[in-house]
């Protein structure tokens, strides 16, 4: 086995989400320029990248369904007033 294929054994899939696996609509890991990309019209919450084991933090995006969700769930653990 050569290193190259032992890599990507350990590489995570660029354009598959990591909370999901579903893909992640990632224009940029896509080979497209980043201007074109979802992620550059989101805000994303402070908490929103938790969920993701550490060992796969940064090297792919999450994707925007799994964005919604979160901001939905969070949303409703706002109170009331």
């Amino acid at each position: 086995m050569s290193v190259e294929q032992d890599t990507k054994k350990v590489t995570p899939e660029v354009l598959i989400c990591p909370l999901c696996g579903e893909p992640n609509g990632c224009s940029y890991a896509a080979g497209r320029p980043h201007s074109e990309c979802w992620c550059n019209r989101a805000v994303f919450p402070e908490g929103v990248f938790d969920p993701i084991p550490a060992e796969q933090r940064r090297k792919s995006c999450i994707c925007e369904a799994c964005l919604d969700t979160y901001k939905k769930t969070e949303q409703n653990k706002e109170p009331h007033s």
